[in-house]
């Protein structure tokens, strides 16, 4: 364990004064922006509102926290602050250092540990559906001493959220024994013993710092045996003017933090149990299936070009028998096209021991993977259609379980 890393080392004597000028807090908001001036502002005004009701009698502040390379964010809040003042101290700060959401979060947490509050919010700048009284939902359950760590669940179509659906939450429940459905929720509320020992980590020092560091916080959090709860916070909405990295990108920058962890917890994951939920708080989201008409062609297009044009690539990641079943996939029409979901397990699991063997460069291993979901999702969307037979829970619960059973024979290949 190392010292925690402190606001000191990160922010200019300036930002420590308007820092400081919070004073102790009982609750502090960490804004975490990365050049998002045109949401930061309804993000700040919903984060005001919920320290100002639910939690009045709480001595609260907000820090916004970017880590970009444009002042364009900080100048809206500032703006803003000019034009009314809010029932709650707002201070905005920038992090020294190369562009990262990662290193706002960090800033965040190094502001929480300086000065300690009971409970610390995390939200992302572009978190547009977050109400004041989402955010009070978080943070009761840290302050109410129910739980260490509270993170959202959402309400969300078939569609939406596929990734984590798939592969993120399944492999998470698989590996480390805790079903949590949103891995990157965008926002989260933690104690503020949590927020400092999330410091004294040595993921900071790691390449998680550039990409994948929500997912390892919620790992790290479980293996830790922190008291992890999720409230619903409705629909999830990210500003849409944030631009997107293209699938395959998103696909390395997610997956990939996720192999590289289950090096570092291997002897967590090869021990733990069955999975059970996390704690559940206020009403249950759902998954609405999705009621329109569903385009298959170009996903079921993408993984037959995928099974002629990558297999040399399936070949060094697969095993022998995962490959030969996806060939009869690639007899399928979209209409028809199915990718069991114990298929689909075998094949994450192969894929995380090429990447832990180095078989190939783990960029454009990671990137092969991009046909195989596509494939999988397409299978998903047709199962999970209105009107289909199996409801979405049994769907989902299938794919954990598929996740599961593949669990002892992935343990048994790595070495």
């Amino acid at each position: 364990m190392t010292e925690p890393i402190g606001a000191g080392h990160l922010l200019t004597d300036s930002d420590l004064r308007s820092v400081d000028s919070l004073g102790p807090v009982e609750v502090l908001v960490g804004v975490c922006a990365l050049n998002q001036s045109r949401s930061v502002v309804r993000v700040v005004e919903a984060a005001a509102g919920g320290l100002a009701a639910p939690l009045a009698d709480r001595k609260s502040g907000i820090v916004v926290v970017e880590a970009g390379f444009q002042d364009d964010t900080l100048d809206a809040v500032k703006s803003w602050l000019t034009k009314r003042i809010p029932a709650v101290p707002v201070s905005c700060v920038r992090i020294a250092g190369p562009p990262s959401r990662s290193r706002a979060i960090l800033g965040a947490l190094a502001v929480a540990h300086r000065l300690g509050p009971a409970a610390c919010a995390l939200v992302d700048a572009g978190l547009l559906s977050l109400t004041p009284e989402g955010l009070g939902r978080l943070v009761r359950p840290i302050l109410a001493g129910e739980a260490d760590c509270v993170g959202p669940t959402y309400t969300h179509t078939a569609a939406e959220g596929t990734l984590t659906t798939n592969l993120l939450a399944p492999m998470c429940g698989a590996l480390y024994g805790r079903r949590i459905q949103q891995l990157l929720g965008g926002c989260a509320a933690l104690s503020g013993q949590v927020a400092t020992r999330l410091l004294e980590t040595d993921v900071w020092e790691s390449d998680l710092i550039g990409h994948g560091l929500e997912i390892g916080l919620v790992i790290d959090a479980i293996v830790s045996g922190h008291r992890i709860a999720e409230v619903h916070q409705g629909r999830k909405i990210l500003d849409a003017g944030v631009a997107s990295p293209d699938l395959a990108t998103t696909i390395a920058h997610t997956v990939g933090p996720f192999f590289r962890l289950m090096d570092r917890y291997r002897s967590f994951w090869s021990e733990s149990g069955a999975s059970a939920p996390v704690a559940r708080i206020g009403d249950p989201p759902t998954v609405v299936p999705e009621t329109g008409e569903i385009r298959l062609d170009r996903m079921v297009r993408a993984f037959n070009m995928g099974l002629k044009d990558l297999l040399p690539v399936w070949e060094q990641a697969l095993q022998e028998e995962t490959l030969a079943s996806l060939y009869p996939l690639g007899l399928l029409s979209p209409d028809e096209f199915v990718f069991p979901a114990e298929h689909w397990a075998r094949v994450v699991f192969d894929f995380a021991v090429a990447y832990h063997a180095q078989r190939l460069p783990r960029d454009h291993l990671l990137r092969a993977l991009t046909p195989l979901y596509l494939g999988r999702v397409a299978a998903f969307l047709r199962e999970t259609h209105a009107g289909a037979r199996a409801g979405i829970p049994t769907v989902l619960e299938g794919i954990a379980r598929a996740f599961e059973a593949e669990k002892a024979g992935l343990a048994a290949r790595w070495r």
